[in-house]
């Protein structure tokens, strides 16, 4: 299926079901998350970038006269956005611009599509790249290329910021152009408390045998294995995404998905990762915790935090959002998915989201916009998003969160990355909504065999791609 970027209902299905993902982040809020705040630093209409040219008679601040307008999607009392006005602040002292913040909240793309299509473009939008691609570079091409920041150095440093960011960025290049530049870097896998696999010698497992072996010891000493807050769809997706990347390699869920025939999901490696979901489900060896099928967010991930369950599997925003309920000796351990005897995906093949900035092709600012993104871009600034956030930043020679220093081993270890979802999510919105969630959510309560859940999706995805006609 062709995204059609210009369909609100398309843009608006994809804000809904990201906002609760992206509203953890390190962020501490809860996963429904959207509400709009005001105005940060900074104030006044924007005033073009004639002014900037050499900035101001008599000074040295070269955006002297300029406001930029920055819409992003974060609220403006979440940690990201603290540290994006702190660098708005610094980058003023700096060049004599201001900086008009506009912090939308998780459907700032609904605003901007509508802005942008009217001649109205802010200078930079914040957004994860997969729905800024999937708004602004699936038909027309409404974003500025940014391949000129990747050249540059960033504030105080001589080498280009190329050589410092997370090659992930380079799932988003289009016609050999860069659209975005990521500042935060997040990735999926199971978080565990390592006291507790300490208390019943488990050994962090690599394959999904190992993996059985670790829920079954668990569920035998009384620890339900899994917590999952079933009311969240795209927690429950985690699963068969992943069992499918492990079983047939990443690009073929995404294959499926836009396949108007169906017939891709006649490949028998569709069937075993529903089977290997249905494994842990209510209908198989019953490893989530009891009723997470209704556990409505936070209540799962909070009990896991309390010791009542042995693993999650989330974002790495995890560890923010449950350490309120973590007891002072709870060690926040990490392991990636595991992987399938036989499969094609490869155990260094990491899902990448990447929180990135972006600038309208139609910005009245954009050699200031673009100068701002560099100020953002250095190792200084990077590190104290890290400190303030917790997130894990797009550089890669930043420093870590203490929360996260096992993934690590494995972002350095990783060489290949694939989009969030396999890029079904943000591509293919209206299908993941009504063709794979009804299918997915009956799979992992344990309501649907794996034989139902693939005949249920081929059947709906004809039906889907007839009715798009």
């Amino acid at each position: 299926m062709k995204k059609k970027s210009a369909s609100m209902t398309a843009i608006m299905l994809t804000v809904a079901m990201t906002a609760g993902m992206l509203a953890g982040c390190g962020s501490g809020q809860t996963a429904a998350t959207t509400a709009a705040a005001g105005s940060g630093a900074g104030s006044g209409a924007g005033t073009g970038e004639t002014a900037a040219a050499g900035g101001e008679a008599g000074t040295d601040k070269p955006f002297a006269g300029v406001t930029l307008e920055y819409a992003g999607c974060f609220t403006e009392g979440e940690a990201q956005a603290k540290w994006i006005a702190e660098m708005a602040k610094e980058w003023e002292a700096e060049t004599g611009a201001t900086v008009k913040l506009n912090f939308i909240g998780r459907d700032v793309l609904t605003q901007m599509k509508t802005r942008i299509l009217t001649g109205d473009a802010p200078d930079i939008i914040d957004q994860d790249a997969s729905e800024l691609q999937a708004a602004f570079l699936t038909n027309d091409v409404r974003l500025e290329p940014l391949d000129d920041i990747y050249e540059a150095s960033a504030y105080g440093e001589d080498g280009p910021i190329r050589d410092n960011i997370n090659g992930a960025y380079k799932l988003y290049t289009k016609d050999g152009h860069d659209y975005f530049v990521p500042f935060i870097f997040i990735t999926a896998g199971f978080f565990y408390d390592k006291a507790m696999f300490s208390k019943y010698n488990l050994e962090v497992p690599k394959t999904w045998d190992e993996f059985m072996t670790v829920c079954a010891t668990l569920k035998d000493n009384g620890v339900p294995p899994i917590a999952l807050d079933g009311n969240i769809s795209f927690y429950n997706a985690y699963y068969y995404k992943w069992a499918l990347q492990r079983t047939m390699g990443s690009g073929n869920f995404i294959k499926a998905a836009q396949d108007p025939t169906g017939a891709a999901w006649d490949d028998p490696g569709y069937l075993e990762a529903a089977k290997m979901v249905h494994e842990l489900s209510k209908g198989g060896n019953d490893y989530f915790q009891p009723g997470y099928e209704g556990s409505a967010f936070p209540a799962g991930q909070a009990d896991w935090a309390l010791g009542k369950s042995g693993m999650v599997f989330c974002g790495t925003w995890i560890p923010l959002e449950t350490k309120a309920q973590a007891s002072p000796d709870f060690q926040y351990g990490f392991f990636p998915f595991p992987t399938v005897d036989g499969g094609k995906g490869d155990a260094n093949d990491m899902e990448a989201q990447l929180m990135s900035f972006s600038i309208p092709a139609d910005a009245k600012n954009k050699e200031a916009a673009k100068d701002f993104i560099r100020y953002c871009s250095s190792k200084k600034s990077a590190d104290r998003l890290v400190e303030m956030s917790f997130n894990m930043s797009a550089r890669t020679d930043a420093v870590y969160p203490d929360f996260l220093e096992d993934v690590k081993p494995y972002v350095d270890a990783a060489t290949n990355f694939h989009k969030n979802y396999d890029g079904v999510m943000s591509d293919c919105p209206e299908w993941w909504a009504n063709v794979f969630y009804p299918a997915d959510n009956a799979l992992i309560f344990g309501t649907s065999t794996p034989e139902a859940f693939i005949a249920q999706i081929k059947e709906e995805t004809v039906k889907f791609y007839q009715n798009k006609q």
